[in-house]
Parts: C-alpha cells; structure tokens; sequence
C-alpha cells in the first residue's frame, strides 16, 4: 500500500498565522549563556567529588548538560568529569593553554558535576560557557 503524506501548515512555524506555543510543554529544554569561573578545585586525593551547579551557577532549574573548560593553576596531572556520573570520564582539561569546553551531561535529578582528579593536589580553576535546563 503506497505512504500517504501530507504537508504540514505552515502557519504553525515561528512567526507564522498559527504558531503553536510549547513553552508550557514537559520536556523542553533551554540553552543558558554563562560566562564565568565556577569553581576552584584542589583536593589531597583522587577520589570521585562533585560541585554543586545549581550554587555555583545561581540556578533553580534542573540542569541538563553543562559546558565547561579548566585551567590547571598548579600540578601536571587531569582533571576528570564524570557524564551521568557514569563510569567513564572526559579530561575537561590536559594542559594549562587548553581551552577547549566540554560538554558534559548531568545526572538526572543531581544538578551537580562529579568529577576527580587524577594527581592530587593539583589545582584547577573552572568556567562556564553555558548549560542547558528543563524549563
């Protein structure tokens, strides 16, 4: 049997005659500019750790994903982000002149970032380029 399709109205798209409001629809999600350090982070161990977006960020939506970058002020080792506070990590940062953001994906419900260090005492200062909240 052939596939019927129709186009769909036009009119429904932003800015059309028709447009459909979704901003009271679950599961939106908005992209949040942030620009700025977030935290500085130093421990005497190696051990899983987490910051808390929702202070760090002045946030009181549930953070999705967050993007973010580091400096290493002090040490030579990596500083570790844990996506979903899963099992694998990402190295948010390598050496001191890497600026490359990371996005990293938060556990649900946790609006926090879990994250270690692979030499302790190692000093790194972290910022933010912007995340993403369920509205």
């Amino acid at each position: 049997m052939p596939e019927i399709s129709e186009p769909h109205a036009t009119s429904h798209a932003n800015g059309g005659t028709d447009e459909i409001d979704l901003s009271g629809l679950s599961g939106q999600q908005i992209w949040v500019p942030y620009n700025g350090k977030i935290a500085d982070i130093t421990h005497a161990d190696t051990n899983l750790h987490t910051l808390a977006l929702a202070t760090a960020l002045s946030e009181t939506r549930t953070i999705i994903a967050v993007l973010v970058n580091a400096l290493r002020v002090s040490g030579s080792g990596l500083l570790k982000a844990y996506p979903g506070e899963g099992s694998y990590f990402l190295v948010i940062d390598a050496q001191s002149i890497n600026y490359v953001a990371n996005l990293v994906v938060i556990a649900a419900g946790t609006n926090r970032l879990q994250y270690s260090l692979s030499t302790a005492n190692d000093d790194f200062d972290v910022y933010c380029v912007g995340y993403v909240v369920a509205a």
